[in-house]
């Protein structure tokens, strides 16, 4: 089975801010072009397969392309919390130079562990984008090997599910570059390994 994993096109947002699970529209001048290339891309790479299901998170940035990626095969999408953005909690909305300097060291020290207050930790997202996969696989058709699901998500929860499937430390791929609009594309074999197909692209 395949797992593409698409980062939504740009929010509407002013840079510097930490906006996790808020539910921020997506930038109405970067849309459609960025759309148009995450399409083309993934008609590249399914070459001829058809997606099993495209899945979404359900913030707008991301259900927005969601939506017009799953026109594109004539499916509807299929909307799961798990897929969100980490949600930070009392950090949510603002300012990152203006986050207390304790707190973050202490999320430098513990990145697997730590939460903001009212927020997740790395590890809460690593569970759950783990059991929406594992929900996934379990959905496998007469042919899973060439199963490929379509999921639009986030920055975070692609970095983290990435490392936990290549069996990496939490922290291995948050310093990962991964472009609004980019995939990963993880292969799982039948015993449940992982491998790294695409990053960024």
């Amino acid at each position: 089975m395949d797992l593409i994993l698409l980062r939504h096109p740009p929010p509407d947002v002013a840079p510097g801010i930490c906006y996790g699970q808020t539910d921020l529209p997506v930038d109405a001048a970067q849309f459609d072009a960025c759309v148009a290339a995450m399409r083309e891309n993934i008609t590249t790479w399914l070459d001829g397969r058809v997606p099993v299901a495209v899945h979404s998170s359900p913030l707008q940035r991301a259900r927005s392309a969601a939506n017009v990626i799953a026109e594109s095969f004539d499916m509807p999408v299929t909307e799961d919390a798990r897929l969100s953005e980490m949600h930070f909690g009392e950090w949510e909305m603002q300012r990152w130079d203006m986050l207390d300097r304790a707190q973050l060291d202490d999320w430098a020290r513990d990145v697997a562990g730590f939460a903001p207050r009212g927020g997740e930790s790395a590890r809460d997202v690593v569970l759950r984008m783990d059991a929406w996969a594992r929900a996934a696989r379990v959905a496998a058709t007469a042919n899973p090997a060439r199963d490929v699901h379509i999921a639009v998500t986030h920055a975070g929860p692609i970095r983290l599910h990435t490392a936990t499937a290549l069996r990496l430390p939490t922290a291995a791929c948050l310093s990962w570059a991964l472009g609004f609009g980019a995939a990963c594309e993880l292969h799982f074999s039948d015993d449940g390994h992982a491998r790294l197909i695409r990053w960024n692209a």
